[in-house]
């Protein structure tokens, strides 16, 4: 792509930036990325990243929910200074060290349910997913996944071939697993059979399970795991109702089948609960953590009953650097941070504030649709209007482009591409966070007067 022409459609200064894009063009598959703004990272700290041309901007995306405590925190990098000068990692495997114990003893003490519980490690929420899958179907001896339509869970293999959001002649050209059956995400605000889902839960809820149970009893006695994000993350931020997961988890226990909770995106205190499953009042069986867990380092975790991580055949749950010594240190200090900060608290309270915002301006802007929320969990839905729902992918668009222009990282996400991600640190600062506020406020208003030009639409791939 010509980006020095997308250059002259803004007053910001990016030649330092283009240069390293055209590099990467030129080095670096296509398919890694879904590109927005023309911009590459160089620092970070707290709450704010500059780009090379040295422009500041207030970062309401954290990389895709994994600095929940902010960018390079002290007691994170500390940590990973020590260990780094100790030992940077030795398999395993074959041996032992203390690091991914004692992450692994953290980590089962959030975790919801009175049974013991183990912790298996990996690097992505992509081979969290695959760990889990392989877990439920060495426990139940069968292969069916139930997962859910619009789910994103990785891409790798397996997880790939359980996310919905990738459309079916994709996969098949990748030859993934065909043992995985997908049913209808109860989505209140936009769902298969019409009903609002915030006035009639119960309805919503009796459609989904009807349409689960008949995939369930054409698959009977061969279903090993229902595998479900709390809040359907890159679907655009999708809560289902309580009711709905209650029955869900009625119906694996007395059918036999795993719960997996994929919480990459949701978890670690982001949703203003530890594990956002937490808002349902549901024990899963198992726990998929990755993205914040490592404080900014690579690794995933799969938590839960003991029972059913043991079933896993040696040595399927092995990798070279499984429970990396360094990663380790850098999830230990992260999940305390979590944990000594009250950030799950802070997540609360800040995202309250986000989502009254949000409500004000939806009284004077028609196109804001549907606002989604718990913690800092949040989308933001654009429609064209309200009464039809319609997304209004182009608009979305235009208001990320305008905040970026001002200094605010803030993106695109959901089905249609039509829904602003909204993501800080839980710890934002209250300073930053109103200034961000302003931002999004002159953004809107940019967006809705026409003064953002159509031009930068080709330029931006966006979900």
């Amino acid at each position: 792509m010509d980006w020095r022409s997308l250059a002259g459609l803004t007053s910001k200064n990016i030649e330092k930036s283009c240069a390293v894009i055209e590099s990467d063009e030129r080095f670096i598959p296509g398919a890694v990325a879904i590109k927005y703004f023309p911009m590459a990272i160089e620092r970070a700290q707290g709450s704010l990243v500059w780009d090379a041309d040295g422009n500041r901007y207030i970062d309401f995306l954290t990389s895709a929910a994994v600095y929940n405590a902010g960018h390079c925190h002290p007691a994170v990098v500390e940590a990973v200074r020590e260990q780094v000068g100790k030992l940077q990692n030795y398999t395993v495997v074959y041996f032992y060290n203390d690091r991914q114990v004692r992450l692994a003893e953290l980590l089962t003490s959030t975790a919801p349910g009175d049974f013991p519980k183990k912790a298996a490690f990996g690097f992505s929420g992509s081979d969290g997913v695959d760990a889990a899958i392989r877990a439920a179907r060495s426990f139940t001896g069968r292969r069916q996944i139930l997962s859910f339509k619009e789910s994103y869970h990785g891409m790798t293999t397996a997880s790939l071939s359980v996310t919905g959001i990738i459309g079916s002649d994709v996969k098949k050209r990748v030859c993934l697993d065909p043992n995985v059956v997908f049913a209808e995400y109860p989505d209140p605000y936009r769902n298969p059979w019409g009903i609002d889902g915030y006035a009639d839960p119960e309805g919503l809820t009796e459609e989904a399970m009807r349409s689960l149970g008949e995939i369930l009893d054409r698959h009977r006695g061969d279903v090993a795991a229902v595998l479900i994000e709390p809040a359907q993350g890159d679907g655009g931020m999708i809560f289902p109702p309580k009711e709905f997961m209650t029955r869900l988890r009625d119906v694996t226990e007395r059918e036999g089948i795993v719960l997996i909770d994929e919480e990459v995106q949701t978890g670690m205190g982001r949703s203003g609960r530890w594990w956002a499953i937490e808002h349902f009042d549901v024990v899963p069986d198992l726990i998929v953590s990755a993205k914040a867990l490592g404080g900014g380092l690579p690794i995933s975790a799969v938590i839960g009953r003991a029972d059913i991580l043991d079933a896993v055949p040696v040595p399927l749950l092995a990798y070279t650097h499984t429970g990396h010594a360094v990663s380790c240190a850098s999830a230990e200090a992260m999940v305390r941070v979590v944990r000594d900060e009250d950030l799950a608290v802070r997540a609360e309270e800040k995202g309250k504030i986000i989502a009254e915002w949000f409500r004000e301006k939806a009284k004077l802007y028609p196109f804001i649709g549907d606002i989604r929320q718990k913690g800092l969990l949040m989308g933001v839905e654009i429609v064209s209007d309200r009464i039809s729902k319609t997304p209004d992918k182009a608009m979305a668009l235009k208001i990320s482009w305008a905040a970026w222009e001002k200094g605010l990282i803030l993106i695109t996400f959901g089905k249609n591409g039509n829904v602003l991600r909204v993501a800080p640190p839980l710890n934002i600062p209250d300073e930053l966070l109103q200034e961000a506020l302003g931002i999004m406020n002159a953004s809107l208003e940019d967006a809705a007067s026409g003064r953002v030009s159509e031009d930068i639409l080709p330029y931006l791939k966006g979900w």
